[in-house]
């Protein structure tokens, strides 16, 4: 009778502190900082109701996904139930993983990085689960040997990628630690039933692009080119290392996993531990906090399995303070912005602007469909170019639900067409021989404007600047809006 009392206390519990999970991501007006447009706007794109061309880094499997719902809506309030819903199944995955374990269930519910990424528009919450049990199989596979645990491993590896890039690596490192030393037929099979899992990003990709692996393709381009500097030259500037990434980081990862590294224990789980540190320095290389929900159920699974009573309390209290931590952004951003942050902002841009911080009752997102609003009394249907920056068509391309406007263009596109060229990025590799040779070999690669494109650039007659007036020879200032400015083409006009 005890242990039922126990039971049901233990259940109510869980339920009440998956329900604030729950209140906390609706209600927080914040949905992500980082990469969000990849997945909204392709979402939006693939349900008809997004203004503008789509540029997507990633693949465009999730986006594709979720549109039906997003066509539906008019929002993008299925992503956090998708995101719950992912968040509950690696609780409950870990739980199951380790036999039923309580201290197994309540160390994840709890973990500072379930509560972080709640709210996020992210593959990264999918993703992780679909390691979480490759891990688990290609374990098995491990003892056992048995080819079907490995198809399993490979299929589970193959849907992570086939939605997050990132995955290609950990699937990667996976593969190298638990495979070096098994037949080579077996990896050859591993990588055959990973196709097999990357088969619907494949088929989607040779369906829009007549090539199964464009966006990859890209991904990987895009990962060489931000090395140099990237396309808009930037780089990784949300994932640079400093004290406040690599801090934000560290709070993340469970305290106990560092004991992990104990020799006793490590040796217990030395393939898995290899494993999780090698996938750790390739995080902390890019460092953002998101990126250790693809870890964080394997590793506590591990430490479920290893640490005492009194350990377990510890690692709960510290975890809540950290949640509390992790979770005060999106508090705040229930009844306020923050320094005016179309996107919001998370922990680690607080932390960093701690002492610079402005709160508005008003969130600039609204501000922005008001402004939208006001311009289209006076003009509508018309295509806009947008800038300054590059990508600032695609926020109000996100922002906006109507049918009045007939394009958002660009500033980035239209400069290129009006210098009558296409390409935005290029390398060429050619070396140099050194005798008296007849031929020689090189190899070139970028990325460019599309070239099946049927937009009216040179008759675009207004143009739209985000929080200053746009920087076009022959556009002038007709109108400020509270955020957004508008232009005047006078040089066509002229014309």
């Amino acid at each position: 009778m005890k242990n039922l009392k126990n039971k049901i206390k233990n259940n109510k519990a869980a339920v009440i502190v998956f329900l604030i999970l729950i209140l906390l991501t609706f209600l927080t007006q914040f949905y992500g900082s980082t990469d969000i447009n990849d997945y909204s706007n392709t979402a939006k794109f693939f349900a008809g109701k997004y203004s503008a061309k789509i540029r997507n880094s990633h693949s465009y499997l999730l986006g594709f996904l979720h549109s039906p719902f997003v066509w539906i809506t008019n929002n993008f309030i299925i992503f956090k139930i998708t995101s719950l819903i992912f968040l509950a199944l690696i609780i409950y995955s870990v739980y199951i993983i380790n036999k039923k374990d309580k201290k197994t269930f309540w160390l994840m519910l709890l973990s500072p990085i379930v509560w972080y990424m709640a709210p996020w528009i992210n593959p990264i919450q999918l993703a992780g689960l679909l390691l979480l049990w490759a891990y688990y199989f290609i374990e098995k596979y491990n003892y056992t040997d048995k080819i079907k645990y490995l198809f399993y491993s490979g299929i589970f590896i193959g849907l992570g990628w086939a939605i997050w890039d990132t995955i290609f690596y950990f699937g990667f490192i996976l593969a190298f630690v638990f495979l070096s030393n098994k037949k080579l037929s077996h990896s050859i099979y591993f990588i055959l039933f990973l196709l097999i899992g990357l088969m619907p990003r494949l088929i989607l990709d040779q369906f829009l692009f007549n090539f199964p692996f464009y966006s990859m393709l890209k991904s990987t381009l895009g990962g060489i080119a931000r090395i140099f500097g990237g396309v808009y030259g930037e780089g990784w500037q949300h994932s640079k290392i400093s004290f406040f990434n690599i801090f934000s980081l560290i709070l993340a990862i469970p305290i106990y996993y560092w004991t992990l590294y104990k020799p006793s224990i490590f040796k217990k789980n030395k393939k898995t531990m290899i494993f999780l540190s090698l996938c750790l320095i390739i995080i902390f290389t890019l460092p953002q906090i998101r990126y250790i929900i693809a870890l964080a159920p394997i590793m506590i699974v591990l430490i479920a399995r290893e640490i005492n009573r009194r350990q377990f309390k510890k690692q709960i209290l510290f975890s809540v303070f950290v949640i509390f931590l992790f979770i005060s952004p999106y508090l705040i951003q229930i009844n306020h912005s923050v320094n005016n942050k179309i996107n919001g902002v998370e922990f680690t841009y607080l932390f960093e602007n701690i002492f610079n911080v402005q709160l508005d009752d008003k969130f600039p997102q609204d501000i922005v469909r008001e402004d939208l609003q006001e311009i289209i009394k006076d003009y509508s249907n018309e295509t806009f170019v947008v800038g300054n920056a590059p990508d600032d068509y695609r926020t109000l391309a996100n922002l906006y639900w109507g049918k009045d406007i007939r394009e958002f263009v660009s500033i980035q596109d239209y400069n290129l067409v009006l210098k009558n060229k296409t390409s935005l990025y290029e390398k060429k590799f050619m070396p140099i021989p050194n005798i008296k040779t007849r031929r020689q070999i090189w190899l070139a690669g970028g990325m460019g404007k599309n070239e099946n494109d049927n937009t009216d650039y040179e008759n675009i007659n207004f143009g739209i600047g985000v929080n200053e007036p746009i920087n076009i020879t022959g556009f002038v200032v007709i109108k400020k809006y509270k955020i957004l400015y508008l232009s005047k083409n006078y040089k066509n006009l002229n014309d």
